[in-house]
């Protein structure tokens, strides 16, 4: 597939003929399914069930985005696409039933606004492009963006390994 057809062709990576076009983007895309991991482990925890659309979310996401950086094509990006838009909707979910959630979190606003950042500077033409580099601005933009979805859903401080507390010597 040459790169004007390749649906990824503005995401800064050199598009390579074959199954995988993007190879960078496209490992780096398994960030997010690595991401759905912890956050439904944690989603377990009471009050925190509408996290598990999240992790469904991001995992999709991720399969979505390595099929959208890997072989491409018009189904390719739909994957990717609604991908985006499930996430966007399960974040609206949470965001509605877990107040917590709703607390300024600094690491996942500075991961979440790097990203953003880095997706913008990072795309073909922009400042930050080089086609050649082995690790693309977009890559590192997909292992940030799930940094920040990780770091939003990690349950509050001192929370984390709370296990049932006991009485001991009654």
């Amino acid at each position: 597939m040459t790169e004007d057809r390749h649906v990824a062709w503005g995401d800064c990576e050199r598009i390579r003929p074959g199954l995988v076009g993007q190879p960078a983007n496209t490992l780096t895309s398994l960030a997010f399914v690595a991401a759905a991991v912890p956050i439904v482990r944690w989603s377990r925890r009471p009050g925190r069930r509408a996290w598990r659309a999240v992790a469904a979310a991001a995992a999709f996401e991720g399969v979505g985005s390595v099929a959208y950086h890997g072989p491409g094509g018009r189904l390719s990006k739909r994957l990717h696409d609604v991908g985006l838009v499930a996430l966007a909707v399960a974040a609206g979910g949470v965001a509605r039933t877990d107040p917590a959630a709703l607390r300024p979190r600094p690491l996942a606003s500075g991961l979440g606004v790097a990203a953003v950042a880095l997706h913008a500077l990072s795309r073909t033409g922009r400042p930050l492009c080089s086609c050649r580099s082995r690790l693309p601005g977009h890559a590192v933009f997909h292992l940030l963006a799930a940094a920040a979805l990780v770091a939003a859903a990690a349950p509050p401080r001192g929370t984390l390994h709370a296990g049932p507390r006991t009485e001991v010597g009654t």
